[in-house]
Protein backbone atom coordinates (compact mmCIF):
# COMPACT_ATOMS: atom_id res chain seq x y z
CA UNK A 1 0.00 0.00 0.00
CA UNK A 2 1.19 3.71 -0.90
CA UNK A 3 1.74 6.10 1.15
CA UNK A 4 -1.20 8.08 -0.11
CA UNK A 5 -3.54 5.16 -1.31
CA UNK A 6 -7.32 5.61 -0.50
CA UNK A 7 -6.89 3.16 2.38
CA UNK A 8 -4.47 5.38 3.94
CA UNK A 9 -6.75 8.11 3.43
CA UNK A 10 -9.67 7.25 4.98
CA UNK A 11 -7.94 5.44 7.89
CA UNK A 12 -6.47 8.85 9.16
CA UNK A 13 -8.22 11.73 7.70
CA UNK A 14 -5.52 13.00 6.23
CA UNK A 15 -3.37 12.54 3.00
CA UNK A 16 -0.67 15.48 2.50
CA UNK A 17 2.02 15.77 3.77
CA UNK A 18 4.51 19.01 3.56
CA UNK A 19 8.23 18.07 3.06
CA UNK A 20 10.91 20.73 3.81
CA UNK A 21 13.71 19.31 0.67
CA UNK A 22 17.65 18.80 1.95
CA UNK A 23 19.10 22.16 1.08
CA UNK A 24 16.22 24.31 1.89
CA UNK A 25 16.54 26.79 4.97
CA UNK A 26 13.38 28.78 6.31
CA UNK A 27 13.31 30.95 9.26
CA UNK A 28 9.71 32.01 10.69
CA UNK A 29 6.31 30.44 12.26
CA UNK A 30 5.10 27.23 10.35
CA UNK A 31 1.36 26.73 11.23
CA UNK A 32 -0.32 23.34 9.64
CA UNK A 33 -3.08 20.68 9.29
CA UNK A 34 -0.89 18.07 7.76
CA UNK A 35 2.44 15.64 8.70
CA UNK A 36 5.87 17.59 7.74
CA UNK A 37 8.82 15.97 7.20
CA UNK A 38 12.20 18.09 7.65
CA UNK A 39 14.98 17.20 5.40
CA UNK A 40 17.07 20.59 5.26
CA UNK A 41 16.66 23.24 8.02
CA UNK A 42 14.23 25.25 9.82
CA UNK A 43 14.78 27.89 12.31
CA UNK A 44 11.62 29.24 14.22
CA UNK A 45 8.68 27.48 16.13
CA UNK A 46 6.14 24.49 14.53
CA UNK A 47 2.84 23.81 15.23
CA UNK A 48 0.43 20.92 13.74
CA UNK A 49 -2.11 18.65 15.28
CA UNK A 50 -0.38 15.91 12.98
CA UNK A 51 3.39 14.26 13.24
CA UNK A 52 6.53 16.15 12.19
CA UNK A 53 9.33 14.06 11.21
CA UNK A 54 13.17 15.50 10.61
CA UNK A 55 15.12 12.96 8.72
CA UNK A 56 19.32 12.70 9.63
CA UNK A 57 19.81 15.50 7.17
CA UNK A 58 17.66 17.75 8.80
CA UNK A 59 17.72 20.48 11.92
CA UNK A 60 15.18 22.33 13.33
CA UNK A 61 15.95 25.34 16.00
CA UNK A 62 12.93 26.45 17.86
CA UNK A 63 9.84 25.09 19.24
CA UNK A 64 7.95 22.05 18.16
CA UNK A 65 4.00 21.91 19.38
CA UNK A 66 2.64 18.33 17.63
CA UNK A 67 0.53 15.22 18.16
CA UNK A 68 4.03 13.29 17.78
CA UNK A 69 7.66 14.21 17.28
CA UNK A 70 10.35 11.59 15.71
CA UNK A 71 13.98 12.95 15.50
CA UNK A 72 16.59 11.66 13.48
CA UNK A 73 18.30 14.36 12.83
CA UNK A 74 19.32 17.18 14.87
CA UNK A 75 16.83 19.56 17.33
CA UNK A 76 17.64 22.01 19.55
CA UNK A 77 14.55 23.71 21.73
CA UNK A 78 11.36 23.01 23.01
CA UNK A 79 8.91 20.53 22.55
CA UNK A 80 5.06 20.10 23.46
CA UNK A 81 4.16 16.52 21.96
CA UNK A 82 2.17 13.45 22.88
CA UNK A 83 4.86 11.19 21.67
CA UNK A 84 8.10 12.14 21.08
CA UNK A 85 10.99 9.12 19.99
CA UNK A 86 14.82 10.10 19.29
CA UNK A 87 16.04 7.51 16.52
CA UNK A 88 19.10 6.13 16.31
CA UNK A 89 20.97 9.44 14.72
CA UNK A 90 19.02 11.50 16.33
CA UNK A 91 19.83 14.73 18.72
CA UNK A 92 17.65 16.87 20.73
CA UNK A 93 18.80 19.37 22.78
CA UNK A 94 16.46 21.36 25.19
CA UNK A 95 13.05 21.08 27.06
CA UNK A 96 10.59 18.03 26.61
CA UNK A 97 6.50 17.90 27.51
CA UNK A 98 5.32 14.71 26.54
CA UNK A 99 3.01 11.76 27.06
CA UNK A 100 5.47 9.03 25.96
CA UNK A 101 9.30 9.42 25.30
CA UNK A 102 11.76 7.04 23.97
CA UNK A 103 15.39 7.28 23.19
CA UNK A 104 16.77 4.70 20.48
CA UNK A 105 20.35 3.24 20.84
CA UNK A 106 22.39 5.74 19.50
CA UNK A 107 19.99 8.40 20.16
CA UNK A 108 21.28 11.71 22.49
CA UNK A 109 18.91 13.47 24.76
CA UNK A 110 20.59 16.92 26.69
CA UNK A 111 17.94 18.51 28.65
CA UNK A 112 14.94 18.17 30.75
CA UNK A 113 11.63 15.96 30.78
CA UNK A 114 8.24 16.49 32.07
CA UNK A 115 5.83 13.55 31.77
CA UNK A 116 2.45 15.20 30.90
CA UNK A 117 -1.45 14.59 30.34
CA UNK A 118 -2.35 14.57 26.90
CA UNK A 119 -4.89 17.65 28.20
CA UNK A 120 -1.51 19.49 29.39
CA UNK A 121 -0.33 20.05 25.83
CA UNK A 122 -0.73 23.61 25.31
CA UNK A 123 -0.37 26.24 22.80
CA UNK A 124 3.03 28.26 22.44
CA UNK A 125 1.74 31.59 23.10
CA UNK A 126 -0.20 30.12 26.04
CA UNK A 127 3.52 29.04 27.45
CA UNK A 128 5.30 32.51 26.45
CA UNK A 129 2.58 34.01 28.75
CA UNK A 130 3.28 31.64 31.71
CA UNK A 131 7.25 32.47 31.72
CA UNK A 132 8.24 34.40 34.52
CA UNK A 133 11.46 36.26 35.57
CA UNK A 134 12.77 34.60 39.24
CA UNK A 135 12.85 37.54 41.54
CA UNK A 136 16.91 38.05 42.61
CA UNK A 137 16.67 36.39 45.90
CA UNK A 138 15.37 33.41 44.42
CA UNK A 139 18.41 33.61 41.69
CA UNK A 140 21.12 33.85 44.61
CA UNK A 141 19.48 31.21 46.37
CA UNK A 142 19.40 28.69 43.45
CA UNK A 143 22.84 29.77 42.78
CA UNK A 144 24.06 28.50 46.56
CA UNK A 145 23.17 24.81 45.10
CA UNK A 146 24.79 24.50 41.65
Amino acid sequence: MGLLSKQNRESNGHSSQTVIAEGTFIEGQLKLTCHIQIDGQVKGNIETDRCVTISAAGSVEGAIRCECLIVNGRFLGKVYSKSLQILEHGYLEGEVSATEFTIEKGGVFLGSSKNIKTEEVVPLESVKKRDKTLPQQSKKDAQQYA
